[in-house]
């Protein structure tokens, strides 16, 4: 009897908490994790009022796994990524995983690959050869804090110029008010059609790199919830579950492993 009424006051805590009784280890409270994302489709975006994306189904398929249902928050990619560096319990997705951010954060994934290429004026005639000729051109713009901008200033480029975000900087390339876009291509297509820009307007004139993108959780989250994230993340890879959502989202790009 008295097992009995442990258990029923051990359920109704964990439901108190936003936590399921049958949660595995590492599962945090509703409320105890910070979700944030970014607007860059098809990976994670914003569509009437609605988070939306590759990653975003990915995040809640574990959530639901884990019996939990944080809010996802948008947010521009820079405050995004001080907040992820603060203090608290808080994720940022989809990042890409580089040698410099290797230790700020704690990791979930593989969920996508990213692709980094520069663009320029469509029908230019401009052509790049090497990572040489960027150097040598007159800009080179690139998002603040976004993974492209670091790959260039550590390969020791002095010609970047920083942007808020990739709109400002597709409208500054065709103006004539900078040379090449140094960014990530799978965004491109959905990013421009947002903006009202044809896609034909830019073309890549340079393709360098692939990184692949992470759930990068701030250093204070326990490392008992990123065994658990990650266990629920390698369920659905084994399941086919991930598969199916990446397929729906990029049907063209292989998913990472």
């Amino acid at each position: 009897m008295l097992a009995r009424l442990f258990a029923v006051l051990l359920c109704c805590l964990g439901a108190a908490h936003g936590v399921r009784a049958d949660a595995p280890p590492g599962a945090l409270p509703s409320g105890g994790l910070r979700l944030l994302t970014e607007d860059f489709p098809p990976v994670n975006f914003q569509q009437d009022g609605v988070v939306k994306g590759l990653s975003v189904e990915v995040v809640q398929e574990i959530q639901r796994r884990l019996g939990q249902q944080d809010e996802i928050i948008l947010m521009p990619w820079s405050r995004a990524f001080r907040e992820v560096q603060g203090p608290g319990q808080t994720a940022l997705f989809a990042m890409a995983r580089t040698p410099a951010r290797e230790k700020q954060f704690k990791w979930v994934g593989p969920i996508v690959t990213f692709y980094s290429s520069i663009y320029a004026p469509a029908r230019g005639g401009l052509r790049l050869h090497s990572m040489e000729d960027a150097k040598r051109a007159e800009s080179v713009l690139v998002v603040r804090d976004w993974y492209t901008a670091e790959q260039l200033a550590t390969l020791g480029f002095k010609n970047l110029v920083p942007v808020a975000d990739p709109v400002t900087a597709i409208r500054m390339t065709l103006a004539g008010r900078a040379t090449l876009f140094a960014t990530e291509r799978l965004s491109m297509p959905q990013t421009m059609a947002q903006a009202g820009i044809p896609e034909a307007s830019l073309e890549i004139v340079y393709s360098y790199a692939s990184s692949e993108g992470y759930i990068a959780f701030s250093r204070d989250t326990p490392d008992s919830v990123i065994r658990a994230w990650n266990a629920r993340l390698r369920e659905m890879k084994r399941d086919g579950s991930f598969r199916a959502i990446y397929k729906r989202w990029l049907p063209n790009d292989a998913p990472p492993p």
